[in-house]
């Protein structure tokens, strides 16, 4: 039988996934674009735009606006979770 593209390529595994992102080896403030490239680059992209509009606290320093990064990868993980799993494919018409 030929392996189908499902089983021959399971998914891989990400961080987010697995609840072992290292918040040690990330900086503890960032600005928001560092902010919405850590959110990316760990759950789902997004802008710093949209960043910006997420009630997380902020610290003004030198006029930029600083995140911590603790509270923003509990808010991304408590997004991504709340959001509702959705399955996509075609609909099959059925005859009546």
């Amino acid at each position: 039988m030929k392996p189908t593209l499902i089983a021959s390529n399971p998914p891989a595994e990400t961080k987010a996934d697995t609840d072992e992102i290292d918040l040690a080896s990330l900086p503890r403030r960032v600005d928001r674009r560092a902010a919405a490239d850590l959110v990316s680059r760990h759950f789902f992209p997004v802008s710093p735009r949209t960043v910006e509009a997420w009630p997380l606290t902020v610290r003004r320093v030198n006029g930029k606006a600083l995140l911590e990064v603790q509270e923003l990868m509990a808010f991304a993980r408590a997004k991504l979770e709340a959001a509702p799993p959705v399955r996509g494919g075609r609909r099959t018409s059925t005859a009546a």
